[in-house]
């Protein structure tokens, strides 16, 4: 009896030192975590999980050593708990069948209950009421359930101060995360202080949430890689090279994104990285100069602005040819604005004066425009993905996770590089824009060409009966010429007065 006693005691104690080890490495993983959110985007880590990584190595080993050490003890007890394994058998196998059914339910009941439980609410806000709110808005949900959280959408609809209230209200529910499309992205670094306060981590969705230390992640496009695209598009279909050769130049300008937005910024560079040789050697000409992107920026992404600015280029620079041959936008909205302001100049699409429009976005109306021969091409860019993407990075950092962070050095809100997961675009002209279709983005009926309107058809005025010839009168007969009377004989004459007077 003293025996095993003493084994059981010695069970206790092992066991009790393999859960402190595992304590010690949990604490050691989570405290690890903690320095990492506070390094992210100071500049001190350029490539996610670094110095994390690092760490966990040390720890492993330690961890490694302990497990060494308490072998021997292990060793020496193993008898013992031989021992008391066999004494406590006999005692389980009599309550095994006993209990088989009543454990079996519990379980499937335990089961259900951690499916059905979210661990927490995820706040989703979004800035617009437009189509890719509705795409957002599904994706986020179904890959925030799939990951064990309930998600809760909120839409501004352009309303700044209307978005504030709504993270105040998530605050006050105490949310486990915030994924933030934001309405103005300078707006918010008071309501984020206090979201950091609460410990409510935030990912900033789509556009990048600037001023404030207070985010953690963001999810975007690779706007640079995919401007790298759209000037590639530019040189294969316009023939640059071949153009160079023949000494014959293209005139081009371009309406870019909003100069208070990172993204917009890094598409514009992406551009330019490919185009800036032919506009160094003259193959490409910018009349208007406006190549840097604070020139050639449009504030809040207005499609007024743009249409302004661009009436403005042509008219001083582009009078007598009326339009430039490639208009190079950021923005599918642009690209309507060029349209607009090239048929105002009464040039028809598909004519030879037409210029190249490119666009971004693949909006249905962008894709009716390229089968009409109005914009050249735009792009696409899986708005899913990015919904997903932003969604699984709340959940991941939630769950402990390592967050897929593609980029840790470029994406600068003005106070921290943020660590950010991007995603990337794909060309649609004329050739493959039935892709939409087969990926499920859009239907047949969505993005069919508008028809062209049939003219009405004037009706054919109705025959106007022939009037009936008015007969010829009859000739009249000439009539008897009267017979001239014959003279009167001439009376005599009567006797005059002196006075003048009748006698």
């Amino acid at each position: 009896m003293k025996r095993r006693a003493t084994a059981i005691l010695l069970g206790i104690m092992v066991s009790s030192m393999f859960l402190s080890a595992c304590e010690k490495n949990d604490a050691k993983e989570a405290a690890n975590e903690s320095a990492q959110v506070e390094e992210e985007g100071v500049g001190e880590v350029t490539e996610e999980g670094e110095k994390v990584e690092a760490e966990n190595k040390t720890s492993d080993t330690d961890s490694t050593g302990k497990s060494g050490d308490s072998e021997e003890t292990k060793d020496e007890n193993t008898d013992a708990d031989k021992e008391s394994g066999n004494d406590a058998e006999k005692d389980t196998d009599k309550d095994t069948d006993k209990d088989t059914d009543k454990d079996g339910e519990d379980s499937d009941s335990t089961e259900d209950e951690m499916t059905e439980a979210p661990a927490g609410k995820i706040g989703v806000l979004l800035s617009e009421d437009d189509d890719n709110a509705k795409i957002d808005s599904e994706a986020m949900t179904s890959q925030i359930a799939d990951g064990g959280y309930e998600a809760d959408v909120k839409n501004a609809d352009g309303d700044s101060a209307l978005q504030i209230s709504q993270i105040q209200e998530f605050i006050d529910e105490q949310v486990s995360a915030l994924v933030i499309e934001p309405v103005d992205p300078y707006g918010l670094t008071d309501i984020l202080k206090t979201a950091k306060e609460q410990g409510i981590p935030v990912v900033s969705y789509d556009t990048l949430i600037r001023d404030t230390a207070d985010i953690n992640y963001f999810a975007s496009y690779d706007t640079r890689a995919i401007g790298n695209e759209i000037a590639k598009e530019i040189v294969k279909k316009m023939d640059l090279d071949k153009a160079r050769e023949d000494k014959k130049s293209y005139t081009i300008e371009f309406l870019m994104g909003s100069p208070d937005d990172n993204s917009a910024l890094f598409l514009c560079n992406g551009i330019l990285e490919v185009l800036q040789e032919y506009l160094d050697d003259g193959t490409l000409v910018c009349r208007s100069g406006n190549t840097a992107f604070d020139d050639n920026g449009i504030m809040r992404w207005s499609e007024a602005s743009a249409e302004t600015k661009l009436k403005s280029i042509i008219d001083e620079f582009y009078a007598q040819e009326k339009t430039p041959d490639i208009i190079c936008t950021a923005y599918d909205g642009f690209a309507y604005a060029a349209e607009n302001v090239v048929s105002e100049n009464n040039l028809e699409p598909g004519s030879e004066e037409w210029p190249m429009i490119t666009g971004y976005g693949s909006d249905t109306q962008a894709v009716k425009d390229i089968a009409a021969g109005k914009m050249a091409f735009t792009m696409f860019m899986d708005r899913k993905e990015l919904a997903k993407g932003g969604a699984q990075m709340a959940i991941d950092y939630l769950t402990g996770e390592k967050v897929d962070v593609k980029d840790y050095s470029q994406y600068d809100n003005g106070v921290k590089i943020v660590g950010t997961f991007t995603c990337g675009g794909e060309v649609i002209d004329k050739d493959n824009y039935q892709i939409l279709v087969d990926n499920g983005t859009y239907t047949e009926d969505e993005i069919a060409p508008d028809p062209t309107p049939t003219p009405e058809v004037t009706p054919t005025p109705e025959a106007t009966p022939t009037p009936e010839a008015t007969p010829t009168p009859e000739e009249s007969a000439t009539p008897e010429a009267t017979p001239t009377p014959e003279a009167s004989s001439t009376p005599t004459a009567t006797p005059t007065s002196k006075s003048g007077t009748k006698a």
